[in-house]
């Protein structure tokens, strides 16, 4: 269903914390129904805490797979 904003539209946001365990299921289930609408953004905010001497590597190999997946200019790392 395209063009659905405008007038009479509504806009319906999912916030909340979601276990690992779920994250799958979340692009399997809740996407596609997300899809059916329009103007569909998706943000992201990961929080982890490493040991200092392991955390650079981490974030070399973080930028890395960003960089992959081509989202080195819509994704950034905080560290």
């Amino acid at each position: 269903m395209t063009g659905v904003a405008g007038a009479g539209a509504k806009t319906i946001r999912l916030v909340g914390t979601v276990a690992p365990e779920i994250w799958n299921r979340l692009g399997t289930r809740i996407l596609p129904k997300l899809r059916s609408g329009s103007d569909l953004k998706i943000g992201v905010d990961f929080s982890v805490t490493l040991k200092a001497d392991t955390a650079q590597n981490v974030v070399a190999e973080l930028q890395q797979i960003l960089q992959e997946l081509g989202l080195t200019g819509t994704v950034r790392i905080e560290a």
